[in-house]
């Protein structure tokens, strides 16, 4: 990979919600402290990209957390036609459920 760079990709994935929103906050003393806050219907946006050494592939931005059912449909409308033989995909998912690795392992016959 030292020789070739351009094949590598790292996949990462970040997201922000509504349930961010702060409990607590500073004023004025003797001021009460006035703010807005969604109530009830939290929402999630959900951003995954590739990366390569010579700029972004395959941005993709929902709202909605992911799940398997999104990730599946990621790579395969938007990762996958951007790779090439020999592309060596990183997952910064450490964490995240084992069906992803196997996933995209089947979809591109690596």
């Amino acid at each position: 990979m030292r020789l070739e760079p351009h094949r590598l990709v790292l996949l990462d994935e970040t997201g922000t919600t509504t349930k961010m929103t702060r409990l607590r906050g500073r004023c004025l003393k003797g001021q009460r402290l006035r703010s807005k806050a969604p109530f009830g219907h939290w929402k999630t946006q959900t951003f995954v990209a590739g990366l390569r050494c010579h700029g972004l592939t395959a941005p993709f931005v929902i709202d909605a957390p992911m799940n398997r059912r999104i990730f599946e449909t990621y790579v395969e409308t938007q990762l996958a036609p951007t790779l090439e033989k020999g592309d060596v995909v990183i997952m910064d998912m450490y964490g995240r459920p084992r069906w992803r690795k196997r996933n995209l392992q089947a979809w591109r016959g690596a």
